[in-house]
């Protein structure tokens, strides 16, 4: 607390506690000084009988370390509601910049800092360091700066040198420890001291955050504390989601190169039965049409469109002349051109979809009553993706030409799935088909 003589060696203290004392006529007061001594001054007045006043007892007391105290664990509890802001960005964000900013954001926001930046390591030949992020300072005055992370005394920048290091680089008097030429942005911001954390992924350093405060010892080693974890999170997250990014594009060429490859199938299939050329194409639409209408999930509807692509792959298995044959097939032929569901199985079940594209396209011909082939299935025992395609196949077969046949129309293949739904036909399926035809106005 402090002597006697020294609680009162301050004029200015003594000068504030009368003034205080005659204008409230007594009681507490805080006094703050410009040296950043603190004082809790207690006073009574002493007034004559007609309430003059005549004096003032005083009691002062040196309380600079408990208020000290007090605004260090308001200054941490704020940091601490940064951090788990922090971590509530991971979940939401959706690319590295976002991701970056929302951290620079809770770091600002919360009236921390002055400013904070996050900067991720080029590889190029000039070694900049990129800027992802900022708040406090601008992306576009940060990309002037062109600062660099190469050994020369450009890059004794404190984010240059801690990218360079691998290190926590903190500096306490900004002014005299910057480099000349980013003087006049410490002037302009008012910031006296830093701290430039980097950001590790598998071991490799990728970046740093760095923070500015406009008071000294803002950024004690409390505060590194808690930054170092807010610095570790935001590379977790950039990590992860680098990685995520990597696997969608390796999927999306992957996909690629399966549809250039199911496109082929489809195509080798039609240059032997040129009569059905754009069948499989025309039935894979109206399958995914139908799917969207039921409101299957985008991927099971996308199972459907390849397996619709590749449907007939097994009439490879049937003689040209059967395929092309312009009058009635006879129940041998038929029976030939029935097998053309288990040879398609028979060729895609090695292939390594992510849907059951082999068993979609052994069950197309499958009735719900059990009628149909090869295996005679019934109900739910067949896929919900090969009763959408029977229905597809159904009517885009009976509504185009064939080479014994003129095509009949849509409006006699919907009056056939109609006539049969529930029976041959899933009655879910067929009540999409309507609506798509009748009230959307769909055509194949």
């Amino acid at each position: 607390m402090g002597s006697f003589s020294q609680r009162f060696r301050s004029d200015e203290v003594v000068s504030r506690g009368y003034e205080y004392a005659r204008r409230q006529g007594g009681g507490e007061e805080e006094l703050r000084l410009p040296d950043g001594k603190v004082f809790l001054s207690r006073s009574v007045a002493i007034t004559d009988k007609t309430g003059n006043y005549l004096y003032s007892l005083h009691n002062l007391v040196d309380i600079t370390v408990i208020t000290q105290a007090q605004e260090r664990i308001k200054q941490l509890n704020r940091l601490y509601r940064t951090v788990s802001l922090g971590v509530q960005a991971l979940v939401r964000a959706k690319d590295e910049a976002s991701l970056a900013q929302s951290i620079c954001d809770a770091l600002i926001d919360n009236g921390v800092y002055r400013a904070a930046w996050v900067g991720l390591k080029g590889d190029d030949a000039k070694k900049l360091i990129h800027p992802l992020a900022a708040k406090g300072i601008t992306l576009g005055q940060l990309r002037e700066l062109e600062l660099t992370w190469e050994d020369n005394e450009q890059g004794q920048a404190p984010m240059g040198t801690c990218i360079r290091t691998g290190k926590t680089i903190r500096h306490h008097n900004l002014v005299d420890e910057v480099p000349h030429d980013l003087l006049p942005i410490v002037l302009e911001l008012d910031i006296v001291e830093s701290m430039a954390i980097p950001l590790i992924v598998a071991e490799k350093v990728i970046g740093a955050i760095m923070v500015s405060a406009t008071q000294h010892s803002q950024l004690g080693e409390e505060e590194e504390v808690l930054l170092m974890e807010m610095a570790r999170d935001l590379a977790f997250g950039i990590s992860k989601l680098r990685d995520n990014t990597e696997r969608i594009d390796t999927l999306e060429k992957l996909e690629g190169s399966l549809d250039h490859a199911v496109t082929a199938i489809a195509a080798t299939v039609e240059m032997r039965d040129p009569y059905t050329a754009g069948h499989q194409i025309r039935v894979a639409k109206l399958a995914v049409a139908i799917a969207s209408e039921m409101g299957l999930p985008t991927k099971q509807t996308e199972g459907i469109r390849i397996a619709g692509m590749v449907h007939d792959i097994g009439k490879i298995h049937v003689p040209a002349e059967i395929l092309s044959n312009p009058s009635k097939l006879s129940d041998a032929e038929f029976s030939i051109i029935k097998t053309h569901p288990q040879v398609g199985y028979d060729i895609l079940h090695t292939i390594d979809f992510p849907w059951p594209v082999a068993q979609i396209v052994l069950q197309h011909h499958e009735k719900m009553d059990g009628s149909g082939y090869p295996n005679g299935l019934k109900g739910e025992d067949i896929l919900i993706e090969a009763r959408i395609l029977c229905v597809a196949d159904i009517i885009e077969s009976m509504a185009s030409h064939r080479p014994y046949r003129p095509g009949f129309g849509i409006f006699p293949a919907l009056q056939e799935i109609s006539r049969n739904k529930g029976r041959l036909y899933d009655k879910d399926v067929v009540k999409a088909v309507m609506t798509l035809f009748l009230e959307k106005g769909y055509e194949l």
